[in-house]
């Protein structure tokens, strides 16, 4: 598959275990038996297929073309379930996102039915099919962007609940954010034995916020390596990268997503940190950047709230010095 990858690991090795797409699944489904049960340690390729399932990919390159609703319950499609043996309620997932290698094609498009603007703004629904390369995807009209592959999908099945393929929630799911790409660490809390890891709807490139509802929607080859944290009992995904730790959050509105995102913070700093409530607070405010994954008005919003590596803040002893 020709690609657009943000890492210099190769999406493919003798030691990875391909994670075909088929049957795809609609749902972070607990009763779904796992496509495969491996080791923690594990290397796999998760083959993706785009948000449609590649029913829009005829549309040529360069092209503009009337967009489809999505048929209901059947946007997101993801990969999986995968189980690691030994993982168990409390436990967290960790998913190391080795490289992401794109289609050669992606699309994009802006929704009338579903949007943050006044009823009627957007007159039809359209959508741009673009080419896409190691280094940049071809918008049309001129425009070309900077190709930076990420993971729309990533979550873990829920012990209650079946939240479907386009839900973001506690336990991950459809999250949106950009910060979710090759060379990052993501922490999936544990709800069901095996965990029982999903991933899909990948994009060549996004910007926060994911406005219209879409990005660059493409089919990809994820590769990433799975493990264990025993006991972590997380209660949001978290995510670390070279010089950042962020809690991803989401909720029906900005306030709900927000005091979430800035309760787990806080709580992370008053417990390794020592700091009482306000000035963690204060912490918080000086250090940290609160950023929107999607607020198209579709579905929940999605927010992260990063911080700096600081000395002895940690999810996990040891954390900083283990990527």
């Amino acid at each position: 598959m020709p690609s657009a990858d943000n890492s210099d690991v190769a999406a493919e090795s003798p030691a990875a275990v391909r994670v075909e797409s088929r049957p795809l699944a609609y749902f972070y489904d607990a009763e779904l038996p796992p496509v495969l049960e491996v080791d923690s340690g594990a290397v796999l390729v998760f083959e993706t297929v785009d948000a449609r399932d590649g029913s829009l990919a005829h549309h040529p390159t360069g092209s503009l073309f009337s967009l489809p609703r999505p048929d209901p319950g059947r946007g997101n499609p993801l990969t999986g379930p995968v189980a690691v043996t030994g993982t168990e309620p409390g436990d967290a997932l960790v998913v190391d996102i080795l490289a992401v290698e794109c289609g050669p094609a992606a699309w994009a498009g802006g929704h009338a039915h579903a949007n943050p603007l006044i009823p009627g703004r957007i007159p039809e629904s359209l959508g741009r099919s673009c080419q896409v390369t190691s280094e940049f995807v071809d918008y049309g009209a001129g425009i070309k962007l900077p190709a930076s592959p990420m993971v729309g999908c990533i979550g873990t099945a829920p012990k209650d609940s079946k939240p479907s393929a386009g839900q973001p929630g506690r336990h991950g799911g459809n999250i949106d954010q950009p910060i979710v790409r090759a060379g990052t660490r993501v922490f999936l809390p544990v709800e069901v034995p095996g965990g029982l890891l999903f991933l899909g709807d990948v994009h060549a490139a996004q910007g926060d916020g994911e406005l219209s509802g879409t990005a660059f929607e493409v089919p990809a080859d994820v590769t990433v390596r799975v493990s264990v944290t025993k006991g972590l009992s997380l209660v949001w995904p978290w995510i670390l990268t070279d010089d950042r730790l962020a809690v991803m959050t989401s909720g029906v509105d900005f306030v709900e997503a927000r005091y979430e995102a800035v309760e787990a913070m806080l709580s992370l700093i008053e417990r390794c940190l020592g700091l009482d409530p306000a000035d963690g607070l204060a912490l918080i405010s000086v250090a940290g950047d609160l950023r929107v994954g999607q607020a198209y008005g579709g579905m929940d919003m999605t927010l992260r709230l990063e911080m700096p590596l600081l000395p002895g803040l940690e999810l996990v002893p040891g954390m900083a010095h283990s990527k």
